[in-house]
């Protein structure tokens, strides 16, 4: 008897242990739960703890808390989205979502990736639905601030002269300033409203009008961009803007050095006359006192200076064999008559 209570007992322990341990799971804080009773969902945990379920009969299913991320792929974008004023864009979202009913999500969606899915298809639906019924500046905007176009010229560098001049750019149509009705914020809230509004309601699912058991967080654009074709017109533009923006300040410029040279070349020009003036000036007074001192030596020394002047003219003129035809009252002859032959010693 004791060696079969022996055998027993040890039996019905692990028994015991086996079913307990069927009957009791945990939920961490960052788990839920789903009790499946033959495959299907008959009660959800949100709360973490020690809970109970049938052994052998029903199982756990074990569901992420946390908040889930959803974003488009590099090659799965929104392309060629006209707004309402004709402009094409491509757009890239991303969305948060949660599991909030375990049961009601195991019962409709089942999977995590089918409820990946369905966040996806209606985020990209409401979005196209939303963007294609606004302007383009209701989607990238979100108030009615004015624009600034700097394009850099606000970054002079310290060595560039006079670095508080303002250079005014005259962008087409950045004295146009576009009223915001909504903005992209408010987009973005309907976006999310609807979005969460068809998921609660399953309205137009194949499932019916049925609770996924998720909801969405928030949705966000992480990009707006133009088409190829679109960015490639808007570059285009932009270059002969600057384009045209550079000949102007370049012509501005060369018009200010041809203003500079010819007031340098004015200036230059008067100073050479002003100086060419005084040289005449100083110049011809020079010449008048010379002529006066001139003067003034020839009448204190007229005679001596008449008869050195005899004498260069005779030594000049006479020398041997040296014949002159001369009149009477020429005054060389004159001087000649008068001249008194030297004694000979």
């Amino acid at each position: 008897m004791n060696s079969i209570l022996k055998f027993v007992i040890p039996l019905l322990l692990l028994a015991g242990f086996i079913l307990v341990s069927g009957c009791l799971f945990t939920v961490n804080e960052r788990e839920l739960a789903v009790v499946l009773e033959f495959g299907k969902p008959v009660r959800g945990i949100s709360e973490p703890g020690l809970n109970f379920k049938t052994p052998f009969i029903q199982s756990v299913r074990r569901l992420p808390r946390t908040k889930q991320f959803w974003a488009n792929q590099p090659g799965d974008m929104l392309v060629d989205l006209p707004t309402s004023d004709g402009k094409k864009i491509e757009v890239s979202a991303w969305a948060i979502w949660r599991i909030t009913d375990p049961a009601q999500f195991v019962a409709v969606l089942q999977t995590e990736g089918r409820a990946e899915e369905q966040v996806r298809q209606r985020v990209r639906a409401a979005i196209r639905d939303t963007i294609t019924s606004y302007d383009l500046s209701e989607v990238v905007r979100s108030t009615d601030r004015t624009l600034v176009y700097s394009f850099g010229l606000d970054q002079l560098p310290e060595a560039t002269p006079n670095p508080e001049a303002q250079i005014e750019v005259d962008l087409p149509g950045a004295g146009e300033v576009a009223r915001i009705q909504f903005g992209r914020e408010k987009l973005l809230e309907i976006i999310r409203d609807r979005v969460q509004e068809e998921l609660m309601s399953g309205e137009g699912a194949a499932e019916g009008s049925l609770n996924r058991g998720i909801e969405v967080v928030d949705i966000g654009v992480s990009s707006i961009s133009f088409t190829d074709s679109v960015r490639r017109a808007a570059f285009q533009r932009l270059i002969a803007f600057m384009e045209s923006v550079a000949a102007r300040h370049e012509n501005a410029g060369k018009q200010k050095k041809q203003e500079i040279l010819n007031e340098t070349t004015a200036r230059a020009e008067k100073i050479l006359g002003e100086g060419e003036e005084q040289s005449r000036r100083i110049r011809g007074e020079v010449e008048a006192e010379i002529i006066e001192a001139y003067a003034d030596a020839i009448r204190t020394t007229g005679d001596f200076y008449n008869f050195q002047r005899t004498l260069e003219v005779y030594e000049k003129s006479l020398s041997n064999g040296t014949r002159m035809v001369l009149t009477t009252d020429s005054d060389l002859f004159r001087m000649l008559k008068e001249v008194t032959p030297a004694k000979s010693e």
